[in-house]
């Protein structure tokens, strides 16, 4: 099972409404590079990953959607509100309902796209989605801790990392990339292709997805200064000692703190595309920002973090927010570029980290691309450096110009950015008393069994069950994205309140027999949503046509069962990597949960969280019981 992204109900929930008011200004952008074939469909990228067919994403039969929308609302429902919802879809999927008219126009917009629904799910889950991206939108990825025992240690630790993403690089752009696998079926490859290179631009109601497949520079952020590297010259890749070089000329550099231009791209989009109108007015900021977006990625040499940061919170969980914002306006949130799609983070006290913007991909490439630079730094780490050269390419400071109106949008940009920053509870931790290996061993789907667990958790902590999202990707097909797991069924539920409330009264048999049909509803739900037939995206595109097709909103979608069910208040993904490294964001609603895991074969890291500012909700409690119940239900297993 190949389920591997993360939050983007809350991004479709969040931005929906307005960007469907509007739909008919819209055009997708689609950057620099369009391109349309058998293999590739269109794709920001001119590389062609593809070396198989692929499918295009189905559309699901409007019946069993129906079927399987109400199976998945029977635990979240009172009897009442059940038996009024299943009349709403009853009389929508009829006949003479709205269903079977807005079903046959999304047939034929599934004959006419490489994917009925890329466009609109970029535009609305996306490019169209005004909350800030940090937290609510973009992931962080929190690397294994480094020991650094000198700065000289620090420059040829970025030095790799350069060129280890600058090796990845052209390993994707020779195209020569084996094709990945579900069993049988061939994944779409070309999310590789649309990673480094890619930037979001921000504007006025939605935004631009630009990408250049020739970037030949990047963009490294010290103390809140900008300065371009070219990072290619006529013998390829600059050899580690020039870069080192490069990299220790820019700190010497920036010993003074900039002013914090780039805390700018922290702020909701409507904002920032306001400040962005006005910083492109001013001096040279124009070409600044053209380095930017043409920019292959962008590397941020941070501060330290203050000591105090973590008193009460593990490394893990600090270097989370770390990563998702910089901390805080006094530390590194001004060292960030938020609209580049590649942001690599690496700090003198032992951290190395990256934030994606999630617009062009979902995790797995961009885990793929983590693991690789990680292990190309591995296998150079005792390798001897020359001395510096003296003909190296001196890195090109590049200055923003300001004016009072910028300086005011800095303050503000900041004073918004503390206050998410300051909200995010993270509680990040290795769980090292099994991993998948066992899980296997007493013969249950470890994903399914993860899952599960986090439900038994938020029935725990809320006596009640969650609307809970897990994402699905669906790369068999050409040019989709996800799918939503309505991962909350019938049995599942009954089993958490066996866990609750009967588990001195059950009988051990009883127990494996309710963890073993928990697991085993999770799992068929996982199997129909990763090969297209789940229900959201099906609802989502019936939702669409009626948008421009201007017809009123079906009552379905007004309806109890649809809002509750929509408003996932627990939201995960599985994320994997092969090293020591996981995926970070946070909740999706004010009053939920989030919780991302690599599951390894003998752990699982996770990075839950949820917002400080709400009383319902605890994230150290979750992170207490969600282990807890992990081993509670191994030892079921293992009966």
């Amino acid at each position: 099972m190949d389920v591997n992204t993360v939050g983007s109900s809350s991004v479709e929930k969040a931005a929906m409404y307005k960007v469907l008011s509007n739909m008919s200004k819209y055009t997708v952008h689609n950057g620099l590079h369009k391109t349309s074939s058998v293999l590739r469909g269109p794709s920001i990228t001119t590389l062609n990953l593809n070396k198989q067919v692929l499918p295009k994403q189905p559309v699901p039969d409007i019946k069993q959607t129906a079927e399987r929308y109400l199976r998945s609302l029977k635990p979240l429902l009172t009897d009442n509100e059940y038996k009024n919802t299943e009349r709403i879809v009853n009389e929508f999927v009829s006949d003479t309902g709205a269903g079977p008219r807005l079903h046959a126009k999304l047939l034929e917009r599934y004959e006419n796209t490489d994917n009925w629904m890329k466009e609109w799910w970029l535009q609305v889950a996306y490019l169209g989605y005004r909350f800030p991206v940090i937290v609510h939108s973009s992931p962080g990825t929190v690397g294994p801790p480094v020991t650094f025992n000198r700065p000289d240690d620090v420059y040829a630790f970025a030095a790799r990392l350069v060129a280890g993403v600058c090796d990845y690089n052209e390993m994707v752009k020779s195209e020569k990339m084996k094709q990945e696998m579900a069993r049988n079926d061939p994944l779409d490859m070309q999310p590789y292709g649309m990673i480094l290179g890619t930037h979001r631009q921000p504007n006025k109601v939605i935004d631009k997805l630009l990408h250049t497949d020739e970037a030949k520079h990047i963009i490294i952020i010290s103390n809140n200064h900008f300065f371009k590297l070219c990072v290619v010259d006529k013998t390829g890749i600059l050899s580690e000692d020039k870069l080192v070089a490069a990299i220790k000329d820019i700190v010497d550099r920036s010993c003074a703190q900039g002013k914090p231009i780039g805390i700018l791209t922290g702020n909701d989009r409507d904002t920032w595309a306001k400040d962005h109108d006005l910083l492109l007015e001013l001096g040279n900021n124009r070409n600044i920002i053209k380095d930017i977006e043409t920019s292959l990625f962008i590397l941020c040499l941070d501060k330290n973090i203050p000591k105090d940061a973590f008193m009460g919170k593990n490394n893990a969980s600090v270097r989370a927010v770390q990563t998702m914002t910089g901390f805080n306006s006094r530390v590194n949130a001004g060292n960030r570029w938020h609209d580049k799609t590649v942001q690599y983070i690496v700090s003198a006290d032992g951290y190395i980290g990256m934030e994606y913007e999630h617009c062009p991909c979902e995790g797995v490439p961009v885990a793929v691309l983590h693991d690789h630079v990680l292990k190309y730094i591995a296998a150079r780490e005792n390798s001897a450096r020359n001395a510096s050269p003296k003909d190296f390419p001196r890195p090109e400071l590049l200055k923003f110009e300001t004016n009072d109106a910028v300086n005011r949008a800095i303050d503000k940009a900041a004073d918004a950015v503390d206050k998410l920053s300051n909200d995010i509870d993270m509680e990040c931790f290795i769980f090292d008393k099994f991993g998948a290996d066992e899980i296997k061993a007493i013969k249950l789907s470890p994903d399914s069994f993860i899952q599960i667990a986090m439900q038994v958790t938020f029935y725990n902590l809320l006596k009640k069950p969650p609307a809970h999202y897990e994402s699905a990707a669906l790369r068999r097909f050409i040019n989709a994205r996800t799918e939503c797991i309505r991962s909350t069924s019938t049995e599942s539920v009954e089993f958490a309140k066996m866990m609750l409330y009967d588990a001195e009264c059950a009988s051990k048999a009883q127990k494996k027999e309710m963890l073993i049909k928990a697991v085993n509803a999770h799992k068929e739900l996982a199997g129909q949503a990763a090969v297209g037939q789940g229900v959201d995206r099906h609802l989502f595109g019936l939702k669409m046509i009626a948008q421009s097709e201007g017809m009123e909103l079906p009552e379905l979608y007004k309806d109890v069962g649809y809002t509750r069910s929509t408003y996932f208040n627990l939201t995960s993904s599985q994320v994997p990597y092969k090293s020591a490294s996981f995926m970070c964001y946070g909740p999706v609603v004010p009053d939920g949960y989030g919780c991302c895991y690599n599951p390894r074969p003998k752990d699982i890291l996770f990075a839950c969280s949820s917002f400080k500012s709400c009383e319902k909700t605890n994230t150290r409690d979750f992170a207490r019981v969600l282990q807890q119940t992990l081993c509670d239900m191994r030892d079921i297993g293992n009966e």
